[in-house]
């Protein structure tokens, strides 16, 4: 009986330093960098990445005008209110005129007569003299310089104003554009022609689309940076804009379709160098891979990798873990390279 007691507590002993042993092992290895979480491991797929330039700016409309007469003289008639619609040339409004008119027609006479007996120098003179009447009696009216439409009338008949004074406003929305600066880092990918999408902060759902019709030739500063000036045409319009509405702009200036792609987080840049760690039934393995355009939430790879392939998706927390290893002695694990994390956590 005594042996058959030491010889069940020895198996019992045995059993509990296996147990326990294990045990070690296995959270050991959960804890080891070598075995990622699988929330830290993602598949690479095949998608499209669009770089954006974003800005911010104000509406405004294709053309718009603050009108005043080009005398000074009482109001007798304005022809129309906020609102209106007109065409190039319409009178809007009017002084009164009764002298420019009598003085109008006399020269008018003088001329006809003059062109019927006089010396040509005295045509001449009337001629002239009866072009200068006519100038005058047209600076009592206010016509408009292009089709649009009335935004604003400043002024009331019988008001006396001088030729500064203005007294009606109007624009032309047939094109809407979006004025914004663009900031001097970014404007080197700008170019006339692309696309872009616009939204307002009077409309958050609403969005446009737009196109770079123009780019300033100078810089300006503003608040201490510098910045561009970039015109888009909205290239559909929608009533509910309104000249000087806030608006943001999203310019595309690179875009790739159909390509691989992995997370900004997955790569690591070492010596000009770009490198994923790819998991493998063998463990973990540094890949070097060529990059393209990144929209600073992906990045397109170029070679190196292929669809379907498994890589960690956060390789700066991995290879701080491996440092932080390395720092305390500890071996190396299999399939791991000693690289340095990037330099900087900027987005690329």
């Amino acid at each position: 009986m005594k042996k058959i007691f030491i010889w069940a507590l020895v198996i019992t002993s045995a059993g509990l330093c296996l147990y326990y042993g294990a045990r070690t092992f296995l959270f050991k290895q959960k804890k080891s960098p070598s075995f990622p979480s699988p929330e830290n491991i993602i598949t690479v797929k095949r998608g499209n990445i669009v770089r954006t330039v974003s800005a911010f700016g104000q509406v405004v409309p294709n053309r718009e005008a603050s009108l005043h007469f080009l005398s000074s003289g009482v109001i007798e008639k304005i022809y129309v209110e906020e609102g209106d619609k007109v065409k190039k040339g319409q009178i809007l409004a009017s002084l009164n005129n009764s002298k420019q008119r009598a003085e109008l027609l006399a020269a008018k006479n003088a001329y006809e007569k003059a062109k019927v007996d006089s010396p040509k120098s005295e045509v001449e003179e009337k001629r002239l003299n009866y072009e200068a009447a006519y100038e005058s009696y047209q600076a009592t009216f206010i016509k408009a310089p292009f089709t649009g439409e009335i935004t604003e009338v400043l002024a009331q008949e019988g008001d006396r104003v001088s030729s500064s004074t203005p007294v009606i406003s109007m624009i032309n929305r047939d094109k809407m554009f979006v004025e914004v600066n663009v900031d001097e880092v970014d404007i080197r990918e700008v170019a006339i022609g692309q696309r872009a999408t616009v939204r307002f902060d009077a409309y958050p759902d609403l969005e446009l689309s737009a196109r770079v019709s123009d780019i300033s030739r100078v810089a300006t500063v503003q608040g201490g940076v510098t910045v561009v000036k970039v015109t888009l045409e909205l290239l559909k319009f929608d009533e509910r804009i309104k000249p000087g509405f806030s608006a943001e702009v999203e310019i595309t200036v690179a875009k790739a379709h159909d390509v691989l792609k992995v997370p900004v987080e997955a790569i690591v840049e070492k010596d000009g160098r770009y490198f994923v760690t790819q998991v493998t039934e063998d463990g973990l393995k540094p890949v070097s891979v060529k990059v393209g355009i990144s929209d600073e939430e992906h990045v397109e790879i170029l070679s190196g990798l292929r669809e379907g392939d498994k890589i960690l998706a956060n390789n700066y927390k991995l290879f701080e873990r491996l440092k932080k290893s390395e720092e305390r002695g500890e071996r190396r694990l299999p399939g791991t390279m000693p690289f340095a994390p990037p330099r900087s956590s900027r987005r690329r």
